[in-house]
């Protein structure tokens, strides 16, 4: 989250952040001082970050959208991707998004990202087995709530199921979840990536230290700038 934080202090605002959940990145940017939109394709998710919002007193502009598709009338001095959330997108999802961004960016707006490295020996173990993620009280409803999750991986990825259990008032176990997939995005895939969809990699550090990314690196933190047209290659739909 600090991370971020630090980019929105270099940039300024307007920032929008894609993907955005509950809003734990955008709120602490917003407590900044900043102007930020956070565009998230779950209304649940949305009404979380509005609760969020209010409990912190700062103004966000909530959106139910979708990163590959998203349209706003203003430029942004910072468009980011938090979390692994970039991930949940296949590789044309990703150039989908990507072409939204560059159109969005302000003159010198930069786009960050950040995702897991996947590690070899830990994608062999992940066949099927259930993870007691953790067990901690709700602060909006008081009551304790259960984490779990199941994974399979190979190579190209991971489907992870994640449910939660809640006890009800009438003392019955309630449990909501959902299936996503991550597709796995490795350093050599992302370079190529943000170049074929108009990008100059600014920044690719392997974690939140500062420290170069390598095919062991735990994350890719990418920091990137909109490449002028007629400057290096770039794909183009047909």
């Amino acid at each position: 989250m600090e991370w971020f934080c630090g980019l929105a202090r270099r940039t300024g605002g307007p920032i929008l952040e894609l993907g955005c959940g509950s809003g734990r990145i955008a709120v602490p940017i917003a407590q900044d001082g900043h102007h930020v939109v956070g565009l998230d394709r779950s209304t649940a998710m949305l009404e979380r970050a509005e609760r969020r919002a209010r409990r912190a007193n700062v103004e966000v502009r909530w959106v139910e959208g979708d990163m590959r598709a998203f349209s706003f009338d203003e430029a942004f001095a910072l468009i980011f991707v938090g979390f692994n959330s970039f991930l949940m997108l296949s590789p044309d999802d990703r150039f989908a998004c990507l072409a939204r961004v560059r159109e969005h960016l302000a003159p010198r707006g930069r786009f960050a990202c950040d995702v897991f490295q996947p590690d070899p020996e830990l994608i062999v173990g992940k066949e099927g087995g259930v993870v007691d993620e953790w067990e901690r009280v709700d602060p909006e409803t008081g009551k304790l709530v259960h984490k779990l999750s199941s994974s399979r991986a190979n190579v190209d990825g991971v489907t992870q199921r994640t449910w939660y259990e809640e006890a009800g008032d009438d003392g019955a176990v309630h449990q909501i979840g959902g299936t996503t997939t991550l597709h796995y995005l490795y350093r050599r895939e992302a370079e190529l990536l943000l170049s074929n969809a108009g990008f100059q990699i600014e920044s690719l550090h392997g974690d939140r230290d500062g420290t170069p990314a390598g095919p062991s690196s735990p994350r890719l933190l990418i920091v990137a700038k909109r490449r002028e047209r007629g400057t290096g290659r770039e794909r183009r739909s047909s």
